[in-house]
């Protein structure tokens, strides 16, 4: 058996579709931070910059036309917005490397005083919807791969996939084995969230038809006039229905 290739191979398939497509700011909110920066790197990567910095360092550095550039992204499960002490440890850094500029990155948001300390500083600021935005733009060019590699877990022998349709059948590998398929689209692009108030259960219902609807801060007095004229508008609806008929 070759489970732990086949595995393998569904993890580097996934991740390799993955690339082509921009994470939604929910996907990138909930992202560990090693995740996070790796999609990072890779958006500057596609708009020509070059990395120079070592993984575990603290800041991604930069080179794009001779001129060095220090990158620093926010933890993306930090609720509260970015702010003035992330970025003066940044500005620091600029300073330090010779830098010509710092980007701030986050998921979510920064504070006003951070906003007012970017004005005056060698610093970009890039929120969450900047980092969709630019995220689109550096892939505007890539299309999403429409086949991907799965392993037949008997023989090893590599089958191709379609993701581009709703459902992909088992495929027979040139030994006769079956091989189902391992990816699917909605790993890739996951639905949206429903509204919180629709996933708590607590959204009102529809009304039924003919219902009287009773706001709750409606007075006694206002209700029973509500009463009074839907029970006008049946009673005018079924006259009108009589004369029809007659």
């Amino acid at each position: 058996m070759n489970f732990a290739a086949a595995d393998q191979l569904r993890r580097q398939e996934i991740a390799r579709l993955k690339d082509a497509l921009v994470p939604r700011i929910e996907a990138l909110r909930s992202m560990t931070p090693a995740a996070f920066r790796n999609v990072v790197a890779g958006m500057l990567d596609r708009f020509g910059h070059q990395i120079v910095t070592d993984p575990s360092a603290p800041y991604l550095v930069t080179t794009k036309n001779q001129e060095k550039f220090i990158t620093q992204c926010a933890r993306p499960a930090d609720l509260a917005p970015t702010g003035t002490r992330d970025l003066a440890a940044l500005h620091d850094a600029v300073i330090a490397a010779n830098a010509i500029r710092g980007f701030c990155i986050t998921a979510r948001s920064f504070t006003p005083a951070a906003e007012q300390y970017a004005e005056s500083a060698p610093i970009d600021l890039i929120d969450g919807d900047r980092l969709v935005k630019a995220l689109n733009q550096s892939l505007s060019r890539v299309l999403l791969p429409q086949t991907y590699n799965a392993m037949c877990q008997q023989c090893g022998d590599i089958v191709q996939h379609r993701l581009d349709r709703e459902q992909d059948e088992a495929r027979r590998c040139r030994n006769g084995h079956s091989v189902a398929p391992t990816i699917a689209r909605t790993m890739l692009l996951p639905p949206r969230p429903t509204a919180t108030a629709a996933a708590a259960g607590t959204m009102t219902p529809a009304p039924k038809p003919g219902a009287v609807i009773k706001p709750r801060n409606m007075s006694a007095k206002a209700q029973r006039r509500r009463q009074i004229y839907a029970r006008n508008l049946q009673a005018r609806a079924r006259a009108i229905k009589q004369q029809g008929d007659g």
